[in-house]
């Protein structure tokens, strides 16, 4: 087992950086919480799967949320999209929903620079081992490695 040791302290650790994590650490970090965003892989942020779309009836609704709180994803998709189409127009406006094919690479280098260049916000490249806690509450994170990071979130 590899010895802890106090690698930095953070108001708030973000574990991974899918869409969701993403969206959180940007959040955190707008708010003016220094903030830690842990992801195993650099390569991976915001990966998309074998099917990159954004938007559609259900998700499309979460990305105008995302958008009217001041989420990254809907900024992001479009500035990526190869290709853009209105659903469900053989039926009633109400159930119309537009749905973008991202470019996946571009997707993920524009969430990453998103993250990147947020000020408040460290990226690094960890696998989270343990997650620590004091008197009930969250006090930290242990990478593997045995990088400890300090938190109040």
């Amino acid at each position: 087992m590899n010895s802890v040791f106090q690698a930095g302290t953070y108001d708030a650790v973000v574990l991974g950086a899918g869409h969701a994590g993403c969206e959180a650490a940007l959040a955190l970090a707008r708010m003016g919480f220094h903030t830690l965003c842990l992801t195993i892989n650099l390569d991976a942020v915001a990966l998309m799967a074998c099917n990159p779309a954004i938007g559609g009836t259900s998700k499309g609704h979460l990305v105008r949320e995302l958008d009217a709180m001041g989420g990254e994803m809907g900024l992001a998709a479009d500035d990526t999209f190869i290709q853009m189409r209105m659903l469900n127009t053989g039926k009633g406006p109400a159930v119309h929903s537009l749905r973008a094919q991202m470019d996946k690479r571009r997707y993920h280098e524009r969430m990453k620079r998103a993250l990147e260049d947020q000020p408040n916000l460290d990226i690094k490249m960890g696998e989270c081992e343990r997650i620590l806690t004091e008197h009930g509450r969250i006090s930290g994170v242990v990478v593997a490695g045995g990088a400890a990071y300090a938190c109040r979130a």
